[in-house]
């Protein structure tokens, strides 16, 4: 979600550093990579989409830090890694055979506003 929408500071005050300007630069320039290799690629029948995740934090993030990532999404929570598969086999299927070039993002509503 970070490639496409910038972070909230007050989220991570007082817990950890803000979200790292070079993440946010990997991650949209990831997206941009896609469509430009999509492009390219096209006429050897290769897909390229990418799939941008939003909250899914490990066990190992402070029930500080998910606290306040909550307040952030639409749907008042994080993301259970169970449900990215859908999109994963759908992007893997023939089901997706006339997409490339996109973002696929699985947020909770994160980029919606």
């Amino acid at each position: 979600m970070y490639g496409q929408v910038g972070s909230y500071p007050d989220t991570y005050a007082g817990i950890c550093p803000a979200s790292a300007v070079a993440y946010h630069t990997l991650k949209g320039g990831i997206i941009h990579l896609t469509r430009h290799l999509a492009v390219y690629w096209a006429k050897d029948n290769i897909r390229v989409n990418c799939l941008s995740p939003g909250p899914f934090p490990s066990e190992s993030v402070g029930n500080r830090l998910i606290s306040k990532l909550k307040t952030k999404s639409p749907m008042g929570r994080m993301g259970k890694p169970s449900e990215l598969k859908g999109a994963i086999v759908f992007l893997a299927s023939d089901a997706s055979s006339y997409m490339t070039g996109q973002n696929l993002t699985i947020d909770g509503g994160w980029t919606a506003w």
